[in-house]
């Protein structure tokens, strides 16, 4: 009795910690996976994850695969997490157009809670427990006329949430996007289709355990994007994950475009705003670039406030376009 009552508690003790990854969605029923949903990067978590149309600068295959063929661009990036209450939250991208016409998109994602008091049942420290979960996925899109694409993404998620209790699943996702023209574009994606953890509790517990099944929330998503080129480009975003339905609001400035022909893309400036029932969301951030040879080194920093954390998500991003 006093073995599953250790065991009890420290599984609740991990549940709580690492559903505070699931503060900026907010509803208990869309926490499976949250980490997946809170974004991309520093660029995409400084826009509000206002993504699914965007065609200009640092994309990815995470928001929507089919804005790839547009990229124009092979870019490499790695990112850094500053989170608080010992949550860790790092990102890994490769990106590549193929010409003419497709492109594709490898991205890794990282999340965990360490440094978790264990306590036997008269309170005494045990050890530190710690969780860790991560998706790998691969993006490919073409385009299937002039203006008009359509992509694919394979996700895999693993989860080790204590010692032998693991899980992983494969999720895939469907984008497409238009472009009307040089200003416009308008992009619609669906994410996490088949995704499931399937939990078996039988390796810890034996004859008495159970198997749960967690169904991950289906994620919809449509936005609109207007951009005037290397000046600056607002989007709207409106996402529909399980129930819960979000509207997203991003921009990004150069702000020396106006005042030097050199450095024109060197500084960019971030905000957005993220609305869920009568609570406004906000992030702001930075990109700086510099031209070196035949390559670009580019950093990107992004704040986001988070509602029921002592401190703000802080993110740093440092990547390489080709």
């Amino acid at each position: 009795m006093v073995k599953y009552s250790l065991f009890n508690k420290k599984i609740i003790a991990l549940f709580l910690c690492f559903n505070l990854f699931a503060i900026n969605v907010v509803s208990q029923h869309i926490s499976t996976a949250s980490f997946s949903r809170l974004g991309f990067g520093s660029r995409g978590i400084a826009l509000s994850n206002a993504m699914n149309s965007v065609i200009y600068g640092e994309v990815t295959g995470y928001y929507n695969p089919a804005v790839l063929p547009f990229s124009n661009l092979k870019m490499a990036s790695l990112t850094f997490g500053i989170l608080s209450l010992d949550r860790e939250l790092d990102f890994l991208h490769y990106t590549q157009s193929l010409y003419p016409t497709a492109g594709f998109s490898i991205f890794l994602i990282r999340a965990g809670v360490k440094n978790i008091d264990s306590r036997d049942v008269d309170g005494h420290h045990i050890e530190n427990l710690s969780t860790s979960e991560f998706q790998l996925g691969f993006a490919f899109s073409n385009r299937i006329i002039e203006k008009l694409s359509a992509g694919l993404s394979l996700k895999f998620y693993y989860n080790k949430l204590y010692r032998e209790m693991k899980t992983q699943t494969l999720g895939i996702d469907f984008g497409v996007l238009f472009k009307f023209n040089d200003n416009i574009t308008v992009g619609a994606s669906i994410h996490d289709i088949n995704a499931k953890y399937k939990w078996d509790s039988s390796i810890i517990y034996q004859e008495k355990g159970r198997t749960i099944v967690e169904t991950f929330p289906k994620t919809i998503s449509l936005g609109l994007t207007y951009a005037i080129k290397d000046i600056f480009f607002t989007s709207i975003e409106y996402d529909n994950i399980g129930r819960e339905k979000f509207f997203n609001l991003g921009s990004e400035l150069y702000p020396l475009y106006f005042i030097t022909d050199g450095f024109k893309q060197s500084l960019a400036i971030r905000g957005g705003v993220r609305l869920f029932q009568n609570y406004l969301d906000f992030s702001l951030g930075f990109g700086l670039s510099r031209k070196i040879g035949n390559f670009v080194v580019f950093f990107d920093y992004a704040y986001r406030f988070e509602r029921y954390s002592p401190s703000g998500m802080q993110l740093l991003t440092l990547g390489l376009k080709l």
